[in-house]
């Protein structure tokens, strides 16, 4: 699957560099309309994340109610869950489809790097094969604004994820960080568009975050 993957990605940015003559611009392009792919299910994942919000206050006065009655506590959420249209599993298993796009695409990226015959010089001034520290900062500010924009009680896990991903990050060279960099604006624009939507037509309600 992953093989599948790699050739059929790393292909696709051959072909969109026979346009752009810039791996840094194809590269941006390559998430672009990968985000857009991914489209429907970020969406899910997103219409999940509400339900859970708006239970999840529900759902912890059943887990100290309950403590001690593990028989109870199962029946109390299993009728909360029924009742928000809210299944864990499928939440699970949206949040994980997208992880093996991501493995390929770094598996991609560098393949791309350790490929000496390629020109990855961006806008003729930023050498992607080699580490570039404005980016690193750029991906640090971006990333823990996206932490800032979750709720509150999402944040502490969140900050230690997204430290985690910035140590990653900062081994790497920049064409790694550059397609994170835009994967994060992408994500940061992509939610405000769902929120917005879900506000404006009234599909569903959506709890404020506690700032």
């Amino acid at each position: 699957m992953f093989e599948i993957l790699n050739q059929g990605f790393l292909g696709f940015i051959f072909w969109l560099n026979s346009f752009f003559h810039d791996y840094g611009i194809t590269i941006i392009v390559f998430t672009f309309l990968l985000k857009i792919a991914l489209l429907p299910i970020d969406y899910l994942a997103f219409l999940e994340e509400l339900k859970l919000q708006r239970i999840r206050p529900r759902v912890q006065e059943t887990l100290r109610k309950y403590k001690n009655d593990f028989q109870k506590q199962a029946e109390v959420l299993a009728q909360i869950y029924k009742e928000e249209n809210y299944n864990p599993l499928l939440t699970m298993l949206i949040q994980f489809l997208p992880l093996p796009i991501l493995f390929s695409i770094f598996f991609v990226l560098k393949s791309l790097v350790d490929n000496k015959n390629l020109n990855l010089i961006f806008l003729q001034s930023i050498d992607l094969s080699q580490k570039n520290i404005f980016l690193v900062l750029a991906v640090i500010i971006f990333q823990f604004l996206t932490v800032f924009n979750l709720p509150k009680d999402q944040r502490k896990i969140a900050f230690f994820l997204s430290g985690f991903v910035v140590l990653i990050l900062i081994q790497f060279p920049a064409l790694f960080n550059l397609y994170w960099l835009i994967n994060l604006i992408l994500t940061f624009l992509e939610r405000q568009f769902f929120r917005f939507y879900q506000i404006k037509f009234g599909i569903q309600s959506i709890p404020k975050n506690n700032s």
